[in-house]
């Protein structure tokens, strides 16, 4: 098959494996109160999981939780050779791994492990669960210049990489996601040096912005040159973007991260050209509250789900009314969720099923994927029926 072909994601029906009551959650109208504690920067442990797989002394990660995709992201690095015991790793040269790269959810990992696979002189294949092979990195792939090839006929993945990556200088847009910009950032030091030229209308910037801040701190000096590098053993601040859910919940946080942490997360803004993570929660806000408009959140739509188009199919879902805009979506204020009729779709979306579970503790309702928070916030469920979540039935 060849790489431009570009395999949609597709839905699950109700009679699907997905709909199994197993994979269900039956909430109840409930009080919540009390305070949430956030799981790690999901952004800050994968950047520095890959700069520390390029340290060969070892490097001390603290995170007080370990969702599926940074476990995702380990797994993969000790897959190629890196050594981890579950608090620090030790980095060195790649290995050819044992099986395929399974980055399963996680979007991130695939694209920051595409690039160090891209430096390697032997085969690595990639690959991801059902959502993540919706999800394209074609232009990656073509930007490093390497040997690539699907071995599916009506996927992109799994993608067989092999290298190594010789470029002097690589172009790439950064107008859908920023994580291609992070990837060719965080490659260099397995590389000669390169020159690092983007284009398009920049989005997520302050996720670029983390990842060069981090490898200044590990010794880069420009974008793209070869370093050495150094790092400080770290402890992982709180992920800003999960402070939405507590907002929606009415819910207090014992561990707010720093200004400095929060990579654009500004729950007070609308424009979210640098953190559409935050459209789904928002938008349910929005509703429940005075309304508004959310915007510069086009490329939402390249998330694990669609996410403007998504977030308004389950507003619906709870009686909610909203309009589809270009790069966003409005909702008019002083609305009540109902409890929906059959089962919410979630869109194999963490987001979304975060979002919905957050919906139908205020009216009920039955959610799709009980799961689905473990990729980012393995307790989230478990912490909201501490703090008085309903749950009538679950896995």
């Amino acid at each position: 098959m060849p790489l431009g072909f570009i395999h949609g994601g597709k839905e699950l029906s109700v009679s699907s494996a997905g709909r199994e009551v197993g994979n269900l959650l039956e909430i109840e109208p409930s009080i919540l109160s009390g305070k949430l504690r956030l799981p790690p920067s999901k952004s800050h442990s994968m950047r520095w999981l890959t700069l520390a797989s390029m340290d060969k002394s070892p490097t001390r990660i603290e995170m007080w939780e370990i969702g599926e995709d940074v476990q995702a992201m380990i797994d993969c690095l000790i897959n190629l050779g890196i050594k981890w015991d579950g608090m620090t790793m030790t980095g060195g040269d790649l290995n050819p791994p044992n099986s395929v790269l399974d980055c399963q959810n996680s979007g991130t990992a695939l694209r920051l492990l595409i690039a160090q696979a891209a430096t390697c002189d032997f085969p690595i294949t990639l690959d991801g669960d059902a959502s993540l092979r919706a999800r394209s990195s074609l232009h990656l792939v073509k930007s490093l210049e390497i040997s690539a090839k699907s071995l599916s006929e009506n996927s992109e993945y799994p993608l067989q990489l092999t290298g190594p990556f010789t470029a002097k200088s690589v172009s790439i847009d950064v107008s859908k996601t920023s994580q291609f910009h992070s990837a060719m950032m965080l490659m260099a030091p397995r590389t000669n040096g390169f020159k690092i030229n983007i284009h398009g209308e920049a989005v997520s910037r302050k996720h670029s912005d983390l990842t060069w801040d981090l490898c200044k701190k590990t010794g880069a000096v420009n974008q793209g040159e070869s370093w050495v590098v150094n790092c400080p053993d770290v402890v992982i601040p709180s992920d800003a973007s999960m402070m939405a859910f507590a907002k929606l919940s009415g819910l207090d946080v014992e561990n707010a991260p720093e200004v400095a942490d929060s990579i654009g997360h500004d729950l007070d803004n609308t424009f979210l050209r640098d953190s559409n993570d935050l459209i789904t929660p928002m938008a349910a806000w929005l509703a429940l509250g005075e309304g508004g408009t959310i915007s510069g959140a086009k490329h939402a739509a390249f998330k694990e789900s669609n996410r403007i188009t998504k977030t308004a199919e389950l507003l619906s879902k709870f009686g909610i009314t909203s309009s589809i805009n270009d790069d966003g979506i409005t909702v008019p204020g002083g609305q009540k969720p109902v409890r929906p009729q059959g089962i919410v779709e979630t869109f194999d979306d963490h987001r979304i099923q975060m979002t919905a579970i957050v919906l139908a503790s205020i009216c009920g309702g039955i959610i799709e994927g009980a799961n689905l928070h473990k990729v980012a916030w393995p307790s989230f469920l478990e912490q909201l029926i501490n703090l008085g979540l309903n749950v009538k039935n679950q896995p």
